[in-house]
């Protein structure tokens, strides 16, 4: 059997061993003993002081799938079932990454003393750099706890489980909507404005406020515990009903019927994913688990909750579509240049061969570049990082497509007039998306990717035969000076994994042109 099937075999019974588990005898109520359990366990590691690789989203959002997913039985689940489940769920985390890895072909695997050597297959400096990337984008000034936030939280008993005033939780709002404002604007490819349409009337805008609502009091919840030494305490619960009046009361412009649509897209059910759709619901009860609700991810949160309805699906796509102008914008600064959207390719009989995204010359040193545009809903998950690199293989088969017939003739781009002709170009192919560079190598030959997040960390490009020197030969994070690739070792059912890891250093790097 091959090394890698033979590992796959061995995940597959890792998670059999969570089928099993006796807590899925437990009743529905065992929802809270889990995430409390998570919570508790996530405030020991916090107050220690220990730094680990876990991701405790990924553990509290497994537990939330978990107990969706399985049969429901009756009464509480003990303590030690929950601390078991909880234990596993950060397994399944690490497992996840295993088997995603090796099926993308992105791990390589060998057998080695009764356990399994797992290897990094492609450059993982790709993957590096994205990260480096995404750090670079979040704000270094947020706002600060207020004084009316500061003053009831420092008169407030360890013990008292009762819910802020009117001011307080104003206050915490407004500091959540300031904190989004912030996460937006420092992204610098741009952020969904807050009339985009997100379907059934309902505004980015309006989805925007009633995150600010549940974001501040998560904040506020976190920020408790922390300055009470009761970091086990953060999860918020409350009535639906309640839920809904208080968003009545801090949203007042965003009408009754968005804001109802608003939590029934953002509670998780079967088939939607807990990262974008954070509330969890226990019959009347909606449970707020601060570290599933983060401002960094609004744009996610309020396009992928409403694109996960069918109905809802084409239209998010095609406005996202629109957003793609942001290239545009950025390659006119290129000197020299000219730039034209969508230009149409033809056949000799008039049919339509496609077009070209992005078409850009420099007619002096005839050099060109032409761009596939990809617009996907940013990712935060590993299953929806995937789906994106996929958007990308797909985007350079069809962009592949295209350029054999325009090299062979059968068909002709329609250039805007007074350029060179297409033939006196030598051209440059690539696909681009907003942030997210792609890891996987293209299907097609001398096809690029990259994406505005990677070329505007660049900087304006002196012309453009350098920026395509930038996109053919990009300017990576290097081994040794940048990150390092470590091995973590665990068992997978009675085998032991050895595991190439990427431990990265913040802050000391940014691609340049050569």
């Amino acid at each position: 059997m091959k090394p890698e099937l033979d590992l796959l075999g061995a995940v597959s019974d890792e998670r059999a061993r969570v089928r099993a588990h006796p807590a899925w005898g437990s009743g529905p109520e065992r929802i809270y003993d889990l995430l409390r359990t998570a919570t508790r366990l996530r405030a020991m590691e916090i107050t220690a002081g220990v730094t680990s690789d876990l991701t405790w989203e990924s553990v509290l959002a497994q537990l939330v799938v978990w107990h969706h997913e399985f049969p429901v039985g009756k009464g509480p689940c003990s303590e030690v079932h929950a601390t078991e489940v909880t234990a596993l769920a950060a397994a399944a985390h690490h497992l996840d990454l295993l088997e995603t890895g090796i099926r993308t072909g992105a791990y390589q695997v060998r057998p080695t003393g009764g356990g399994f050597r797992v290897r990094h297959s492609w450059d993982a400096s790709v993957e590096v750099a994205d990260a480096l990337l995404a750090a670079a984008a979040v704000p270094s000034q947020l706002p600060k706890l207020s004084e009316t936030e500061r003053r009831w939280i420092a008169t407030r008993s360890g013990s008292s489980r009762t819910g802020p005033p009117p001011e307080v939780l104003r206050a915490a709002v407004d500091r959540a909507s300031e904190t989004i404002e912030a996460y937006r604007k420092a992204v610098p490819e741009g952020q969904v404005p807050d009339t985009f349409p997100l379907g059934e009337g309902m505004t980015a805008g309006d989805m925007t406020a009633v995150l600010s609502v549940i974001m501040g009091i998560a904040s506020l919840c976190e920020q408790t515990a922390h300055r009470l030494s009761r970091l086990e305490t953060t999860l918020a619960h409350m009535q639906l009903s309640q839920l809904m009046v208080v968003l009545t009361e801090m949203c007042p412009t965003v009408p009754e019927t968005h804001l109802a649509l608003a939590v029934e897209r953002l509670t998780y059910s079967i088939g939607r994913s807990c990262r974008t759709s954070p509330l969890v619901r226990h019959g009347e009860t909606v449970i707020i688990c601060p570290p599933l609700v983060t401002p960094r991810a609004v744009d996610p949160f309020m396009l992928r909750s409403a694109a996960h309805d069918s109905r809802q699906f084409g239209r998010i796509g095609r406005e996202q579509g629109d957003r793609a102008t942001a290239w545009t914008e950025w390659l006119r600064t290129t000197p020299g240049a000219m730039v034209a959207e969508r230009v149409p390719a033809t056949r000799a009989d008039g049919r339509s061969a496609g077009d070209l995204d992005v078409v850009v010359v420099d007619p002096a040193r005839r050099v060109g570049l032409c761009l596939e545009i990809k617009w996907p809903i940013e990712a935060i998950s590993l299953p929806e990082a995937l789906k994106v690199e996929n958007w990308v293989s797909s985007a350079a088969r069809q962009l592949d497509r295209l350029r054999a017939e325009l090299r062979a003739g059968a068909a002709t781009a329609q250039l805007p007039e007074g350029w060179p002709s297409f033939e006196a170009i030598d051209w440059t192919w690539c696909v681009g998306t907003p942030q997210q560079l792609c890891l996987r190598p293209l299907p097609a030959p001398e096809m690029h990717a990259t994406s505005l997040r990677y070329v505007q960390a660049l900087g304006p490009p002196p012309d453009l035969s350098t920026l395509v020197g930038a996109l053919v030969r990009p300017d990576l994070p290097t081994q040794g000076v940048h990150y390092e690739v470590t091995r973590r070792s665990f068992p997978v059912a009675h085998r032991q994994v050895h595991l190439d890891v990427l431990g990265v250093t913040v802050g000391r790097w940014r691609p340049r042109f050569r």
